[in-house]
């Protein structure tokens, strides 16, 4: 059995997973936004905010799928990184994003092999704004 092959229970278990990365990454924005400071990072602060948005909305989105996939939505949030200096917020953040890229590449191709393409197409769209995310971090850290 292929990494793609995968029966619908551990799949629900998988999109249980990204939704709580998903709870994190919006608590972890809405901090790393409000503790932000330095004249170099005044622009990003308030696209942090807008990613947390997103990432909320991603929440929505996962939690509705697993709904109608015939699971329970998680209620728990994975690891919430935090640091003192605003770069390491953004390594953070930057980290965060390519995890959740990886992952959700991963879940297309899970979704599609379980026939799922509805579910699919949800999740490329939440790739896209992950991959805006990265895109947005690393112009912020100068990468």
């Amino acid at each position: 059995m292929s990494e793609e092959e995968i029966e619908l229970e551990e799949f629900i278990e998988k999109l249980n997973y990204d939704l709580e990365w998903e709870y994190a990454a919006a608590i972890q924005y809405i901090q790393h936004q409000s503790v932000l400071s330095g004249a170099a990072f005044d622009n990003i602060g308030d696209e942090l905010a807008l990613h947390a948005e997103e990432e909320l909305q991603h929440a929505i989105q996962l939690a509705d799928q697993i709904d109608y996939l015939g699971g329970t939505p998680s209620v728990d949030v994975q690891e919430i990184k935090i640091s003192e200096d605003a770069e390491k917020m953004l390594e953070q953040d930057l980290a965060g994003e390519r995890d959740a890229i990886e992952r959700y590449k991963k879940r297309i191709r899970q979704a599609e092999a379980l026939d799922e393409y509805a579910t699919a197409e949800i999740l490329k769209q939440i790739l896209i704004t992950e991959q805006e995310h990265e895109m947005d971090l690393m112009d912020a850290l100068d990468l």
